[in-house]
C-alpha cells in the first residue's frame, strides 16, 4: 500500500472512529456489550482524532503510525471485558475485534515501512 494513500485513509478512519466515541460513548459501550465507562470511550475517542489528524497534517507520518499502534494495542485489552461468554453482544465485540487485529496489522506495517524507508516517509509529509 502507497504511504500516502494509506497515512490519509487510515487519518480520516480514525478521524470518523474517534468522532463517534466521542459523541456516543455510552452508546458505542452498549453495542459492544462492554463496560467500559464514558470516559474511557471518550479518552479512546480523543486519541483516535489526535492520531488522525497527526496522520492528515504534513509531518512525517512514522511517529503517527506508531501512535496507531499503541492505541490498537489499548483498544484489545479495553475490549476484553466485552469478549466474556455471558454478554449477550459478544458476537459483535469479537466481529469489532477482528477488525482491530486487523487494522493493527496494517498499522504495523505502516509503521514499520515509514520507519525504516526515509525517503518514503519523507515524500509521505509533503
Amino acid at each position: 500500500m502507497n504511504l500516502i494513500i494509506a497515512k490519509r485513509a487510515l487519518g480520516l478512519f480514525s478521524i470518523g472512529l474517534g468522532v463517534v466515541a466521542v459523541a456516543a460513548p455510552d452508546r458505542l459501550a452498549r453495542w459492544l456489550g462492554s463496560d467500559a465507562e464514558a470516559e474511557a470511550m471518550s479518552a479512546f475517542g480523543a486519541r483516535e482524532i489526535a492520531s488522525g489528524a497527526g496522520l492528515l497534517s504534513p509531518v512525517k507520518p512514522a511517529p503517527w503510525f506508531w501512535m496507531r499502534v499503541g492505541g490498537d494495542v489499548m483498544d484489545l485489552f479495553a475490549l476484553r471485558s466485552a469478549l466474556r461468554p455471558d454478554n449477550p453482544r459478544r458476537q459483535v465485540a469479537i466481529g469489532f475485534t477482528a477488525v482491530i487485529v486487523a487494522i493493527a496489522a496494517i498499522d504495523v506495517a505502516m509503521a514499520l515501512h515509514a520507519s525504516t524507508n526515509r525517503r518514503d516517509n519523507a515524500e509521505a509529509a509533503a
